[in-house]
């Protein structure tokens, strides 16, 4: 997010994620600005600074709406799969078709798992995480939280057992009695997703759209690898505090305009 371009538009989509344009300004030193728009804000509204132009408002919506598409077809998918399992059980070769289908909900998927009461894998596909079956994830928070409350766990950013930082989501399974059996998981690679989801966005040249988690300004995609997984508290952000104050407004706020150099 910060770089030697210049210029920022933000958009918070819901609780979890902020995406944001950051422009060039060539004739101008460091010096960027943040708006955060309403989806449905483009009837007679004025969003901020003239420089923020309809076409990147058109783009940071249109990307807000991609990003939350593809997350709807995933938690979907999820849906169905835990209805599937209730009639399979999450153990089996008929387990597994309902995984193999559950795998082709998005390209950016690492594998999909069902997991029991007591927080072990049952079924993983695709095979090439077969290693990770018998493992216990009740540590994981969200795992322990879906297993404990029986409620869908939303997405969250981990490190997974597969050895990555991924994102994951939970949806709990039951069987045709309406007895708790156990979780179902799609496990997903995030700068893939926001690759693929945002390309089609992108300004070019110098431009760029980023995403941050809302809460802590995680950077979950930039074209800039090297940025990845930054957040409010590491150094690199340290000497920007007009950036770091509109980061904590942005965990609050769902609009606003902000500015730093």
């Amino acid at each position: 997010m910060i770089n030697k371009e210049l210029g920022a538009t933000i958009l918070a989509i819901g609780f979890l994620l902020s995406i944001g344009i950051v422009m060039s300004q060539d004739a101008k030193p460091l010096n960027q600005e943040a708006i955060s728009p309403e989806p449905k804000a483009f009837d007679g509204i004025t969003f901020g600074p003239q420089n923020a132009s309809v076409e990147t408002l058109w783009r940071l919506v249109s990307a807000s709406d991609a990003v939350n598409a593809n997350l709807t077809k995933i938690e979907t998918a999820l849906m169905d799969a835990s209805i599937a399992l209730s009639e399979t059980g999450i153990d089996g070769p008929d387990a597994k078709k309902v995984l193999s289908r559950l795998v082709l909900a998005d390209p950016s998927v690492i594998d999909c798992i069902t997991i029991d009461p007591p927080g072990s894998v049952r079924e993983v596909e695709p095979s090439s995480f077969e290693r990770i079956k018998g493992e216990n994830l009740k540590v994981q928070e969200h795992i322990n939280e879906t297993i404990n409350t029986r409620l869908y766990s939303g997405f969250h950013l981990i490190k997974a057992i597969e050895g990555v930082y991924a994102i994951d989501s939970e949806m709990p399974v039951f069987d045709q009695n309406g007895k708790f059996i156990g979780t179902v998981s799609f496990l997903f690679n995030s700068s893939q997703f926001f690759e693929n989801t945002l390309s089609p966005f992108q300004p070019g040249g110098n431009s760029k759209i980023w995403v941050s988690k809302a809460d802590d300004a995680t950077i979950l995609y930039d074209t800039d690898p090297s940025q990845i997984l930054l957040n409010e508290s590491s150094l690199v952000y340290q000497n920007y505090p007009e950036l770091l104050e509109i980061s904590e407004r942005m965990s609050v706020e769902r609009t606003g305009y902000g500015t730093y150099k």
